[in-house]
Formats: structure tokens, sequence, C-alpha cells
């Protein structure tokens, strides 16, 4: 009960940050128009980001973007410390990101640890700092780091290009009624496409999601089995 009590808190938030992130995707038009602040706890894509900088706050902007990623950091973290690879398998299916893409981060994380976890936001490069062992006390200060830094550069690119940015988004505001329909059926379109080539985003209830959890242990087990050097006789 306990082990899956602490993976529950681990898988819950996750798959509520990715179907967020779907909401923000799809929706993104008339949030912008109606609730700019709330892109901001839903997405951290930048090119949103950028749009919705000219219409918030300062403080707004700063606050909630920066908290976003602080408050998202240990979860990730947590879960690649306590369930090293199968963690990451795990996001790898759930979330539709190739092996090799993958593969990719790992490289050059274990060159660049520091590195990429100020300048690259990612939930892999998070879940690579818990499962390769980095410390806890290197990583948080690293990461509030590269928030301050990220959302300072999306802030100052922000202001910088104010102007086309409040027209562009005045375009989206008076549109958003037709723009709206759109993302929701690209978004759709997308999830569908992913589900097919993989079980990305199959987010069912947290017994099913368990069992997914479950089947990427023995994937990885099975795999470092077939791999393993042979015992000496």
């Amino acid at each position: 009960m306990i082990g899956r009590r602490r993976l529950a808190l681990y898988l819950v938030p996750i798959v509520g940050v990715m179907l967020a992130g779907q909401v923000g995707r799809a929706l993104w038009p008339s949030l912008l128009d109606s609730a700019p602040w709330s892109l901001l706890a839903l997405t951290s894509a930048v090119s949103r980001l950028l749009l919705v900088q000219p219409l918030v706050p300062t403080a707004v902007f700063f606050t909630v973007a920066i908290a976003r990623i602080c408050l998202l950091a240990p979860v990730y973290y947590g879960f690649g410390r306590d369930y090293g690879d199968a963690a990451l398998r795990w996001s790898e299916e759930t979330m539709g990101a190739s092996a090799t893409t993958l593969q990719r981060v790992e490289h050059w994380f274990r060159r660049f640890a520091p590195v990429l976890v100020v300048c690259w936001w990612s939930i892999f490069v998070c879940m690579l700092a818990g499962a390769t062992g980095m410390r806890a006390r290197v990583f948080f200060p690293l990461i509030l780091l590269g928030a301050v830094l990220r959302v300072s550069a999306i802030y100052l690119v922000g202001d910088w290009l104010s102007e086309p940015l409040t027209a562009i988004s005045g375009f989206v505001g008076r549109y958003a009624l037709v723009l709206t329909p759109i993302t929701i059926g690209i978004t759709a379109l997308q999830l569908w496409y992913t589900r097919r080539r993989r079980r990305a985003l199959a987010l069912g209830s947290l017994d099913e999601l368990e069992a997914d959890f479950a089947d990427a242990e023995a994937e990885v087990a099975a795999e470092a089995t077939v791999t393993a050097p042979p015992d000496p006789d």
C-alpha cells in the first residue's frame, strides 16, 4: 500500500500536468483573449509565453511562470530518483517521445548535466537529474537559477517585441471563436496520430496508469537481463 501510494503521488500530478498542457494547447486562443495569465500556469511553450507577456503585469508574469517550474521540478526529479530507468521509460511511452530523442537527451545530460538543468526546462532533464543521482542540494539551486534566467529572457524578448506581439494578440482575440475550434482540431489530430504510433496519452484510471508503469518496469528489467554480461563459471 505504501509503495502504491508513493507511486500515485508521482503519477497523478504528472498526468495532470500533461492533461493541462493539452488543454492549454487546444484552447490557447480563447485563453489568451479572456484569461492570459492562465496560459502561464498551463503551458511552458515559449511562443505562448511571449504572447502573454504584454498582456499581464510584470509581477504576475514572473511569479506564475517561475512558480510553475519550481513546483513541478521536485515531482519530476523525485520520480526519476525513486524509479530510475522505469520512470524514464514510462514517461517516454506516455508522452510519445521517441527513444532516439530520450537517448540523445541522456547522452548530453551525462556530459553537461549542470548546464542542461539551468538552460533546458524539460521533464526528461529533471527526471535524468534524479535517475543519475544528481544531489538535491545541487539540482534545486540550478533549477531555480534556470527558471529565473528562462523567464527573464522570455520577458525581455517579449518587451522588445511588445508592439508586434500585442498586434498578434489583438488579432487572436478578435478571431478567437474561429481559431479555437481549429486549435482544438489540430490538438485532437496530433493526439490521435501519436496514440496510433505509441500508447502516448492513453490515460485512464490510476489502476491503469500503475499497470502501464508496471509494464515499463518489466521492459527495463528484461532489457537489463538481456544486456547483462554472463556470470563467470
